[in-house]
């Protein structure tokens, strides 16, 4: 248990190391390189991340370059039941063997003990079910909300127009469109049951056409699979910050990244009303599992 820690101490560490390093290089180049490589590079940092163990077997202590020794873990609390409690107390002094007998070492051991490792473990996984059952028994009232409100798309007109656009950016598969009462945007839902959820009667005419579209770039970046991925990520080091950080850097250069996808299929003065569109009817969207 104190090497699981301490594996996970040095991967944290590390990570969030790389972190600001990437965060800080994201600042000094701007948009000299695009956010679709920043995504890439957050993608391989939290596949890293999501896997406190060894990637690779364990090289012999004498081939490591640094020498690192396991720190010793304490004893915080014992308790030793006392001799009334065990009923040893009753037993006539005659009877008791003397101490370092083969019956004395034969005894089972009394009491048990808490290391300061096995504290900190049980706080690790306290805190990483936090972070999962929060977000879980939000996902599942929104699924409940979703079942009760939501209904398919029956227009045919808006059909022909969505599976055109799916057709134009070479979707086999498309999420389910659906209209859901009380959204303030169209967004992307499900991770293995994709659904595209529509405001109703909020969003027509290109303000829709623009929102489908950047919604069927997610789809087709598969970005909400990232945001899955950096929840995991966000619950095994839910005590280091710089990976909540990671996480809105994620959260913001995915965004980035599928409007440059989706602009470079638009013309010039597309693009000017793809980015109205997109403060307009798309500002207040987000990826929901």
């Amino acid at each position: 248990m104190t090497e699981f820690l301490v594996r996970l101490a040095c991967l944290t560490l590390g990570g969030g190391a790389a972190i600001l390093l990437l965060l800080l290089l994201a600042r000094l180049t701007g948009r000299r390189y695009g956010a679709r490589w920043r995504c890439w590079i957050w993608l391989l940092l939290a596949l890293r991340l999501a896997v406190p163990v060894p990637l690779l077997p364990n090289r012999p202590a004498q081939a490591a370059p640094i020498q690192f020794t396991a720190p010793r873990d304490p004893v915080i609390y014992h308790y030793a039941p006392t001799a009334a409690e065990t009923g040893q107390g009753q037993t006539p002094p005659a009877a008791t063997p003397p101490a370092g007998t083969a019956a004395d070492a034969a005894a089972p051991a009394e009491g048990f003990s808490l290391t300061l490792g096995q504290v900190l473990f049980a706080l690790w996984l306290a805190g990483g079910l936090a972070v999962l059952g929060w977000n879980g028994l939000s996902h599942l009232r929104f699924r409940r909300w979703l079942a009760r409100w939501g209904r398919p798309v029956e227009s045919p007109e808006l059909l022909r127009a969505y599976n055109a656009l799916g057709d134009a950016l070479g979707l086999n598969r498309r999420p389910k469109l659906t209209v859901c009462p009380g959204l303030g945007a169209p967004m992307l839902a499900g991770l293995f049951r994709s659904a595209l959820l529509l405001p109703e009667g909020q969003v027509s005419g290109e303000l829709l056409h623009y929102a489908l579209l950047h919604e069927l770039t997610h789809y087709r970046r598969r970005d909400i699979w990232l945001k899955a991925l950096m929840l995991w990520v966000c619950a095994v080091h839910w005590f280091n910050p710089l990976v909540w950080l990671m996480a809105r850097a994620v959260e913001r250069d995915t965004e980035l990244a599928c409007d440059e996808r989706a602009a470079g299929r638009l013309t010039a003065g597309e693009r000017a009303e793809y980015g109205r569109a997109i403060l307009e009817a798309a500002a207040a969207g987000k990826e929901r599992m």
